[in-house]
């Protein structure tokens, strides 16, 4: 017997026993038992719907990763080769933008960086850059002269640009498989609270049910005793769905 052949025959044998506050009570749950329904059915296919893109995202990941091992392996066989350095380099920086984006992310670095093949040829560039800074730092402070206004201004002009420049950069950002993995472990923690508030809702479908089937063998057995039951387990689903809705985050 379906639910609504049954909420029929209750309130039929509520009116003819005259028992009609049960069948309103039955109906009155029936309602909410429709809405935890509801809900539990769109959140569920909510979950299915951020679980997909989960998977979306770890094959993004995996592919980024992936490649940012082959142009890694890459730059090594480059490195070998005798006038492989331009190469090498090149495919290094490849590997760098597939795992860290573009710009790179910081602290983030590619799977071939500790690489015995081509550390040697990233570090004396990462020392000659250090000497030259060094060496611009020392000449550019023995040509500058005390600040003027007008020279402030310049320079607030310059920093202006720079911000500018810097917004362009940030909107222009490709991610790598760092800034993608991330974003999949976030959608994962959104499908667990998704889920787990589908699972308030089930219960409170499942404490509502009771009820209606209390109603039902109070009118069966004309105990009013199984009615004054339903009004707990009534109360009941009704707060476990609340707290699904209002207390899960």
């Amino acid at each position: 017997m379906s639910l609504e052949e049954e909420l029929k025959e209750g309130a039929e044998h509520a009116h003819q026993s005259g028992e009609k506050g049960i069948g309103l009570t039955m109906a009155i749950v029936a309602v909410l038992l429709a809405i935890a329904t509801l809900m539990g059915h769109r959140t569920h296919t909510e979950e299915g719907l951020i679980q997909g893109k989960i998977v979306d995202e770890w094959n993004f990941y995996q592919a980024k990763h992936s490649r940012a091992h082959e142009y890694g392996a890459t730059a090594e066989v480059a490195a070998l080769l005798p006038n492989g350095k331009e190469l090498a380099l090149k495919d290094y920086k490849k590997s760098l933008d597939e795992e860290c984006g573009t710009p790179p992310e910081h602290g983030c670095s590619s799977p071939a960086r500790d690489s015995s093949i081509l550390r040697p040829l990233l570090t004396p560039d990462s020392t000659t850059d250090g000497k030259e800074d060094k060496k611009e730092q020392g000449e550019s402070a023995k040509i500058e002269s005390p600040a003027n206004d007008e020279a402030a201004k310049e320079h607030g002009k310059q920093a202006n640009a720079a911000g500018e420049k810097h917004e362009n950069k940030s909107s222009s950002h490709k991610p790598g498989a760092v800034n993608i993995q991330e974003n999949a472990k976030e959608m994962e923690r959104e499908r667990d609270l998704v889920e787990r508030r589908a699972d308030y809702y089930d219960g409170a479908e499942l404490f509502l049910e009771i009820s209606i089937v209390l109603c039902s063998i109070a009118l069966l057995a004309e105990a009013k005793l199984f009615w004054q039951l339903s009004f707990i387990s009534t109360i009941l689903g009704i707060g476990v769905a609340l707290f699904g809705f209002l207390g899960v985050r």
